[in-house]
């Protein structure tokens, strides 16, 4: 459990950073820019890291409040040495 996390798609590049750049502004030091495993979107993109599952809702309310595309959300789980990323279903 301890090397599982979340992480976030995007669209684009530039929607994952404001998204990160928004979060930061309004106070949660729990996220982190990072550059996107190519086996979950190949080419240049950044998504946004977190640990624990309650956050999926803050991405997802702050992604519909910048009137922004909700993004894909993975559950990434270290199995036998290798990242396993599953699909998480967002609750509207």
């Amino acid at each position: 459990m301890v090397n599982d996390y979340y992480i976030t798609v995007f669209e684009t590049k530039n929607q994952a950073i404001f998204l990160y750049s928004t979060l930061e502004t309004v106070g949660y030091r729990v996220f982190q820019l990072v550059s996107l495993p190519c086996s979950i979107k190949a080419g240049c993109n950044y998504g946004i890291k977190f640990k624990d599952e309650r956050y999926i809702d803050i991405i997802v309310n702050e992604a519909k409040a910048l009137n922004m595309e909700i993004p894909e959300i993975y559950f990434c789980e270290k199995l036998q040495g290798k990242y396993k990323y599953s699909k998480v279903i967002i609750k509207n």
